[in-house]
């Protein structure tokens, strides 16, 4: 895999302090978003309250759990309206940043960015065994994009699209494009290409993705109200068809998703409250109760170590969470 062969060169970037200079544990940044590669290396996108001018968007980076941060190059990104920053990396080098419009590559861990030259909303960000992926709304279909790591530019996956605006859901090998009563349309990956499959979710629900080794997941949310929705966990053994497992609490409308082969967890906001369930088979509990703002960038970094944000710049919280135990407790680290 291409990430391997591209990590002798991550590390000679970081030891020769080529991405920036380091700060303590105090940055100045204000969380918007969070990508780890590990438990002890991970990025973080916020706004630096140490600008000059209003609103400046900062990248940086942790090699030893959040106990200190580099602060890495970072491109030009606007300050979203509607959206929101967010980085995403699938090691130390491969990552990408966007405000929503605009959207940004780097192959050496953000010592060169480049644009991506796509005009477009930005939705889903991911990666493949050889390049960079991102769901992009061109104001009349939806469509996957991929670039390959190293060269090259943007360039339509062909039949991978929609009719109107979608986010989209990416996760290793598989593909999610909908509009809530509509469509939803699902494709994995093979040496052949994208392949469509049959939607692991109904039209009428949203669609969250993700993988452990051969088995694929579909978190299927459906039926909101009052700050709740009905939410089933659907399994594909070894590329087999899905099939509901469990169902996750119906406590939250669901803003995040991810699964190791430890548990899998689901973020949830409602009624001023937000919620991280957590599913061991086919029991759930909810581990983390707090008040205010939704959680966002939930997502495991091996099967014990999960991350997310809470809230961002201009909510009454903008904090990176950790779990050290696959979502049993959680922490604050401070940025």
């Amino acid at each position: 895999m291409w990430g391997k062969r591209i990590a002798v060169l991550a590390v000679s970037l970081l030891l020769t302090g080529s991405t920036a200079s380091v700060a303590r544990a105090g940055t100045g940044v204000v969380p918007a978003s969070t990508s780890w590669t590990s438990a002890d290396r991970g990025f973080v996108l916020g706004l630096d309250t140490l600008c000059q001018t209003a609103n400046c968007p900062q990248l940086v980076r942790t090699l030893d759990g959040g106990a200190s941060w580099t602060r890495v190059k970072t491109p030009a990104l606007s300050v979203p309206e509607t959206d929101r920053l967010r980085v995403l990396f699938a090691n130390d080098a491969a990552g990408m940043v966007t405000d929503g419009e605009q959207l940004f590559v780097t192959s050496n861990g953000g010592t060169r960015w480049e644009p991506s030259g796509i005009k477009g909303t930005v939705g889903a960000l991911g990666f493949d065994d050889s390049g960079f992926l991102a769901v992009i709304y061109d104001g009349t279909s939806s469509r996957l994009f991929h670039r390959e790591l190293w060269f090259g530019s943007w360039q339509p996956v062909p039949g991978v699209e929609v009719k109107g605006q979608s986010h989209g859901e990416i996760a290793p090998g598989q593909v999610s494009l909908s509009t809530i009563g509509v469509e939803n349309r699902y494709w994995t990956r093979s040496p052949a290409g994208w392949l469509e499959e049959p939607a692991p979710c109904t039209e009428f629900s949203a669609t969250r993705l993700g993988t452990v080794g051969a088995d694929r997941y579909a978190l299927c949310s459906f039926d909101p109200g009052f700050g709740n929705m009905t939410k089933e966990l659907r399994q594909a053994v070894g590329g087999g068809p899905f099939k509901t497992v469990s169902v996750p609490p119906r406590e939250g409308i669901t803003t995040g998703f991810a699964v190791s082969s430890e548990a899998a967890l689901v973020a949830a906001t409602g009624r001023d409250w937000s919620f991280v369930h957590r599913g061991a088979g086919a029991k759930w509990d909810t581990p983390l109760t707090l008040g205010g703002p939704p959680f966002e960038d939930l997502a495991f970094s091996d099967p014990r170590h999960a991350t997310l944000v809470r809230g961002g710049p201009g909510q009454e919280f903008a904090e990176v969470h950790r779990s050290d135990d696959a979502g049993l407790t959680w922490k604050i680290l401070s940025v």
